[in-house]
């Protein structure tokens, strides 16, 4: 006879960086050179992310990320 065993679950611990709102990352992102490297990092995991989206073609080659992100991924300075 099989008697049912509860799965025990270790707790989700999160991997990475600490979780950031939009609302920080778009604040950021008006002065592309005040990105800390970690967020730099995540967004240049997402431009990675976007070329694959991008060659699957048609409709999903115009797909791009914004200027200022592209800044902020470079570590533009802004004004100075």
């Amino acid at each position: 006879m099989l008697i049912p065993q509860m799965a025990q679950r270790e707790p989700r611990t999160r991997q990475g960086s600490p979780r950031v709102s939009f609302a920080e990352l778009r604040r950021n992102l008006t002065r592309p050179s005040s990105v800390c490297g970690g967020h730099r990092q995540r967004l240049l995991e997402l431009a990675q992310r976007l070329s694959r989206v991008q060659g699957l073609g048609d409709e999903y080659a115009r797909v791009d990320l914004s200027d200022s992100v592209w800044a902020s991924i470079r570590g533009d300075r802004v004004g100075g």
